[in-house]
């Protein structure tokens, strides 16, 4: 066939129709998905490829594989027959309705940030698909005489290609541009380091398997009542995110720098450390949290002691005398010539900076008295639900009183305290109470949550949760003492996640929780219906932990 003045038409919308399918939409949220994967796994492309080694048939159901294969050989008879590419096209048509239709995205609990990196990543992806597709167009020439099915049926097969090696091209994007990201990296970090080199304030590192974050936000409260301080935001504890936090908000006029460090392997808050070089450190808790990615609680402990270790020869060193673990730490650090300032609910005499006494929990909040090593004392009332919050502020009382704010001026800020977003946060709408406890996902603060919804009485207390992840040989273990203690408690239970929640179902029958009262959702937006049905004014719900949409269960 030979390209007429109203044939160029015809291929042009042909192709373009080709590429505007519904088929098309199934491989932009594929490609999207694998980038947001990639962001969650912190674009270290080997965790990417491990996750997909699991997660395959989710992201590439085998059907569609299938389907795609039988559509493209379809696709090319119809073309060579009488009947042309316009057949070809419908019956694309007819297979990218059906696909869209099946296809779920896997962005649930969170979405892609599009980020620079995400950018330079997408980029690199939508490079690596031009010569696949070239290559099947080359390929689709010397099969076809006529161009526009050429076009047509080369297109289709290009597609569809590009849609099952999607994710491989992002894993080979991600790797391709390790060397730009490196360079990158070393460009903010010379910059980071040389702002911290001429910053004059006084940097505070927080760390700890749990309570980091809280505690950030306690200690910037109670340290702005006297100074102007600068907190790192929520979510961000990583290297280059405080990197970019250095270079682009702190100022000279901040007289504090309060940074939370996160680690999910051994190093990497040394090396935060290395560039804001802390003056105080606060270790809030070791435990299993991140033990699939550790391997042992002692490598856990030793990356959380990077911290202290950090710190200068007299340094403040404020340490949780409540975990065990802790105290051990705290013995360690004294060797090494950090000046420890324990914290607690214990008593005088137990060689405690600070402790709170005389004690009162409730559904609203909390009543306590705090005493410093040095006679000091006042009587404090806070909104913030539940022990292990107590034990925040009394860390944030033992950071500030290091830095000269009077106990008495902290009183205001105490009673003033907001839970930080998603921890143990309280709503109420049409008689319903709302406690949103998803940024949680450790067996310690899973305990006290319960201990806090425990608490609220006068209607039915439901909890709902996809249980704890990254516990490596313990998890079914913990999540089945979880079950155990939520039957304890509860009157309903909301399990997201069928094989995920299996042990946490089976620590509710091991205590006798009927199962008629255990309701199962695979999705977290299947939730809402589920709740439809129990929920009514004046009972108490508790959303406990968010999985990373990394461990998300995808019916392939």
């Amino acid at each position: 066939m030979r390209l007429t003045e109203t044939g160029l038409p015809n291929m042009f919308l042909g192709w373009m129709m080709g590429l505007l399918l519904p088929y098309g939409v199934v491989v932009v949220s594929r490609g999207m998905d694998c980038l947001y994967i990639l962001q969650l796994e912190r674009y270290k492309p080997d965790r990417f490829r491990l996750w997909l080694a699991d997660h395959r048939q989710a992201l590439v159901p085998g059907r569609e594989v299938v389907l795609q294969f039988v559509t493209v050989l379809a696709a090319g008879a119809l073309a060579l027959s009488g009947i042309g590419w316009l057949g070809s096209l419908g019956v694309w048509i007819l297979t990218g309705h059906l696909l869209l239709r099946q296809h779920r995205s896997l962005q649930v609990s969170q979405r892609l940030q599009w980020t620079a990196r995400a950018v330079r990543v997408g980029a690199m992806a939508f490079g690596i698909s031009i010569p696949v597709t070239a290559a099947v167009l080359l390929l689709a020439g010397n099969i076809f005489a006529a161009p526009v099915a050429q076009l047509t049926v080369g297109g289709i097969a290009a597609l569809a290609l590009v849609g099952l090696l999607t994710p491989g091209i992002v894993i080979v994007a991600a790797y391709a541009i390790v060397p730009w990201e490196r360079a990158v990296a070393q460009k903010f970090l010379a910059e980071a380091d040389g702002r911290m080199r001429r910053y004059r304030g006084r940097v505070l590192g927080i760390t700890g398997s749990y309570g980091k974050t809280s505690t950030k936000y306690i200690v910037g409260d109670l340290l702005s009542t006297g100074y102007r301080v600068l907190k790192t935001p929520a979510g961000v504890n990583t290297t280059m995110g405080i990197t970019r936090v250095i270079r682009e908000e702190l100022k000279d006029e901040h007289e504090y720098f309060v940074v939370e460090m996160s680690a999910y392997g051994p190093g990497e808050i040394r090396e935060v450390c290395d560039i804001v070089h802390p003056d105080l450190g606060i270790l809030t808790s070791v435990g299993v949290q991140h033990l699939e990615r550790f391997g042992t609680p002692e490598r856990i402990a030793e990356a959380k002691y990077e911290l202290i270790s950090a710190l200068p020869a007299g340094a403040p060193a404020v340490i949780n005398a409540d975990d065990p673990v802790c105290r051990e730490l705290a013995q360690r650090a004294r060797g090494e010539g950090k000046r420890v300032l324990l914290y607690g609910m214990g008593k005088a005499g137990e060689g405690l900076a600070v402790w709170g006494t005389d004690i009162e929990v409730g559904p609203r909040g909390t009543r306590f008295r705090a005493l410093l090593a040095n006679g000091q004392a006042e009587t404090f009332e806070t909104k913030l639900l539940g022990r292990w919050n107590l034990s925040n502020i009394l860390a944030g009382i033992a950071a500030a009183a290091e830095c000269g704010v009077p106990l008495v001026s902290m009183k205001p800020a105490v009673a003033a305290l907001v839970p930080a977003p998603r921890r143990l946060e309280i709503h109420e709408e049409g008689g319903v109470v709302r406690i949103l406890d998803v940024a949680n996902a450790n067996p310690r603060g899973a305990e006290m949550a319960l201990e806090v919804l425990s608490q609220f009485t006068g209607g039915s207390r439901i909890l709902i949760t996809p249980g704890m992840v990254e516990l490596g040989s313990i998890e079914a273990e913990e999540n089945r003492r979880f079950g155990e203690q939520a039957a304890a408690v509860c009157d309903y239970v909301v399990l997201v996640g069928p094989e995920q929640t299996r042990p946490i179902r089976q620590g509710l029958a091991a205590r006798g929780f009927a199962a008629e009262r255990i309701l199962t959702a695979r999705w977290a937006d299947e939730v809402a219906d589920l709740l439809g049905g129990i929920v009514k004014p004046g009972d108490i719900l508790l959303y406990e932990n968010r999985l990373p949409d990394t461990y998300l269960e995808v019916a392939s």
